[in-house]
């Protein structure tokens, strides 16, 4: 506080005054250029933020089908919404269609592509019956791709489930039976 009557010097006033015209246009050249650099690595971030998350939730709805095959003793499957898996999914028995889980439709330019190994094996869902094995597929595979404008096989992710039910996941989708991410 000022006493009354009594005058600031010079310095003071200069403190009191706060940011000049150039400290502030200097400033906010600073904030621009930490900005420019840091946007690309966001975006990055973002995007395989999105592709590990869809790849857990995938992996989530299989292990959840698995347990609950095993103990209900019904076959129980993880099945596309309307046969693309980019939809949605839902875990549900096959006896009665009891739906255990929901999962909706991916963020777009997102694509999950799925492929059955076996003879009458469909690639719209996946089977598991009362041991916690696959059924009538001998093994299965998921792709989860990057978003179409930034694609790429080597940072998508790829889902193998083998026939005894045993789930892996891993990156790169080179060569994967669902198909590479383009």
């Amino acid at each position: 506080m000022i006493p009354i009557g009594r005058q600031l010097s010079r310095s003071s006033r200069r403190r009191m005054q706060g940011l000049t015209m150039l400290e502030l246009i200097v400033t906010l050249a600073i904030v621009v250029m930490l900005a420019a650099f840091t946007a690309p690595a966001m975006t990055e971030f973002q995007v395989r933020s999105n592709v590990s998350s869809t790849t857990n939730d995938i992996v989530v709805a299989l292990n959840m089908a698995r347990a609950e095959a095993v103990k209900r003793g019904l076959d129980v499957s993880v099945v596309a919404v309307g046969g693309d898996w980019s939809d949605g999914w839902t875990v549900q028995t096959q006896v009665g269609n009891i739906v255990i889980m929901e999962r909706g439709a991916l963020k777009p330019d997102y694509q999950v592509f799925g492929a059955a190994v076996g003879a009458l094996a469909p690639a719209d869902r996946v089977v598991f019956g009362p041991t916690g094995a696959l059924r009538v597929a001998t093994a299965y595979d998921f792709s989860v791709c990057r978003p179409t404008f930034d694609p790429g096989n080597a940072q998508s992710r790829r889902i193998a489930v083998a026939a005894t039910g045993t789930i892996r996941a891993r990156r790169d989708t080179t060569g994967a039976p669902a198909g590479v991410c383009t």
